[in-house]
């Protein structure tokens, strides 16, 4: 069976790892789909689906994930209505099971006739983008302790951190 895990991953950390190790022991194939690849450059979504790919699939590398097994791509969409689930079958290859951590997918996936399950939460305290983005904001290092190490170096390589303040500043300083 393929299910698909759906997020916006900004960024990818440790929680979002556990969750995919956990799915690609459960499942034959997992489909990775990053979501609202339209938006980036704000404290909501600072980074670009491109960057978010490239995160993730270092992290599969750094943790030794078998490239078979998984399918990752990027869509230009977004969770707030109901025809979510008609965009994404219009471009995501063949799924059966939805995973996903945001109410509204589950509910329009299960309107739309799809099998659900629920991923156990991996520290979702501790492991969440909304709390990691807050400590790159404050410039708080231990948002370094939160994702693979594959991914702190890439945000660092592109200034991902630093970006997260400048699109917060205001010119009405």
């Amino acid at each position: 069976m393929r299910v698909l895990f759906p997020g916006r991953f900004q960024p990818f950390h440790l929680g979002h790892m556990a969750a995919i190790q956990w799915l690609l022991n459960k499942y034959d194939k997992v489909i990775i789909l990053i979501g609202s690849g339209q938006e980036s450059h704000s404290i909501y979504n600072p980074f670009t689906a491109g960057e978010r790919l490239i995160m993730i699939r270092e992290s599969l590398k750094e943790y030794d994930v078998d490239f078979r097994k998984v399918i990752l791509f990027p869509i230009m969409e977004s969770f707030t209505n109901k025809n979510w689930i008609r965009i994404v079958e219009m471009y995501s290859p063949p799924f059966d099971v939805i995973v996903s951590g945001n109410p509204l997918v589950y509910t329009v996936a299960k309107e739309a006739g799809y099998l659900t399950d629920q991923v156990p939460i991996f520290n979702r305290e501790i492991y969440n983008a909304t709390r990691i983005r807050k400590l790159m904001l404050e410039n708080d290092p231990k948002w370094g302790e939160l994702v693979p190490k594959s991914v702190y170096k890439f945000i660092k390589e592109i200034g991902g951190d630093e970006r997260i303040r400048e699109v917060t500043k205001s010119d009405y300083c």
